[in-house]
């Protein structure tokens, strides 16, 4: 039984990362693609969202580790996921050039760190 509860930060972990990886791909997809890619990835993003809440919903067992790093790390997430929401509809130009492009990329790899810092963390355990 310790054992299982033990690996079960595990698939939150993989979860994790899946999530702080596509949203690294997500924001420069919705501000730098061309026509059919910004609605692709919303889409697929939808999809991703619904089959977290689904699985987080059937996990039935969470170790203290999760417990204690899930708020911060969401919170976190929250809040560094506004960022490139932000600067894109505030700041975007019409024409992005490649100055634009390097901030998104920075403020999409920046957007996605803490999920992927806490997932690393989980696997770890």
């Amino acid at each position: 039984m310790d054992r299982q509860v033990r690996h079960s930060s595990r698939g939150p972990g993989r979860a994790y990362l899946l999530v702080g990886l596509a949203t690294m791909l997500y924001w420069p997809a919705m501000f730098l693609g061309g026509r059919p890619l910004p609605m692709l990835a919303g889409v697929g993003w939808i999809i991703l969202t619904v089959a977290l809440c689904v699985y987080w919903a059937r996990l039935r067992v969470h170790n203290r580790l999760l417990k204690q790093i899930n708020r911060p790390i969401s919170a976190a997430y929250v809040v560094t996921m506004m960022v490139p929401f932000v600067v894109g509809m505030c700041l975007r130009p019409d024409r992005p050039d490649t100055g634009w492009t390097v901030v998104l990329v920075a403020l999409s790899v920046l957007a996605g760190l803490p999920l992927v810092y806490g997932g690393l963390r989980l696997m770890r355990s």
